[in-house]
């Protein structure tokens, strides 16, 4: 009983560690091509890392169905919503395709290299990103309009 009660009273300490941990785990993992192990250490190493600190500052406490805990909720979607954005960008790749020939009067001058980037989550990690922030003020004006109104 007393390991549950000590447990209980120092979780936000142990999921901002535990989420360290994941986050340093995702950072030495990182490699060029992206990966999977990387990406799910970085996405679960910064929701725990956030919701740790939110847990130790005391952000869950209050009721959950009013407009703060209505904005509670919003936060804490906004996080995950930005942490898939923060690990899509992972996997955004440039390779170098060709090199074409710079011809002048007939003749080779030099040769450039034309580069591809392959960025097909681009548009998508931009959206969440937005979305995040988008929703991140939304949680922050409802936390702020239930303090202020009486």
């Amino acid at each position: 009983m007393s390991i549950y009660i000590s447990v209980r009273d120092n979780v936000g300490k142990i999921m901002f560690a535990v989420g360290v941990v994941l986050v340093i785990a995702g950072v030495l993992t990182l490699n060029l091509n992206g990966s999977i192990l990387s990406a799910g250490s970085l996405f679960f190493g910064i929701v725990l890392v956030v919701f740790g600190l939110f847990t130790q500052m005391g952000f869950f406490s209050g009721n959950l169905r009013s407009l703060g805990g209505m904005g509670t909720i919003l936060i804490c979607v906004s996080i995950i919503v930005i942490a898939c954005a923060i690990v899509i960008l992972e996997f955004q790749q440039v390779d170098l395709v060709r090199f074409v020939p710079v011809v002048d009067k007939g003749s080779i001058i030099t040769w450039r290299a034309v580069l591809s980037s392959d960025r097909p989550y681009l548009l998508m990690s931009v959206l969440l990103a937005e979305t995040g922030v988008a929703v991140f003020v939304s949680g922050i004006a409802l936390k702020i309009v239930h303090a202020v109104r009486p």
